[in-house]
């Protein structure tokens, strides 16, 4: 699904583009076959006229797509309910209560095996 958003995303901010990408794609069909002025070389078109035609429907479609909208406005309604609680917890604000260290556990750290294991090294 988090691959789907993303894609979607794409597909539509690249949607007014697809006419160009089909004119790139299909560029040998499009000036062979599609080509209103094909039969006359001299003007150099190179079906530039079916792309500007494709671009102009395109066009015309958003804009009688946003006259469409204009027209019927779609009202969501967002409802949210929120709980409001009476009692009120502040554990988190009171002071906690130090822990005494005690001399047992000093001596043993300092006094035990730090000799064995950090000695300098001996060169013969």
């Amino acid at each position: 699904m988090k691959f789907f958003w993303p894609l979607f995303a794409a597909f539509i901010l690249l949607q007014p583009a697809l006419p160009i990408l089909n004119y790139v794609f299909n560029y040998d069909y499009i000036v062979d076959e599609l080509c209103v002025n094909r039969d006359r070389p001299e003007l150099n078109c190179k079906g530039r006229c079916y792309l500007m035609q494709a671009l102009a429907d395109e066009a015309s479609k958003k804009k009688d797509a946003q006259e469409r909208g204009a027209k019927n406005n779609l009202q969501l309604t967002i409802t949210y309910f929120l709980e409001y609680t009476t009692a009120w917890d502040f554990k988190f604000l009171k002071p906690r209560p130090k822990n005494k260290v005690e001399d047992r556990y000093n001596r043993t750290v300092t006094s035990g095996h730090t000799n064995q294991i950090l000695r300098p090294p001996i060169f013969s």
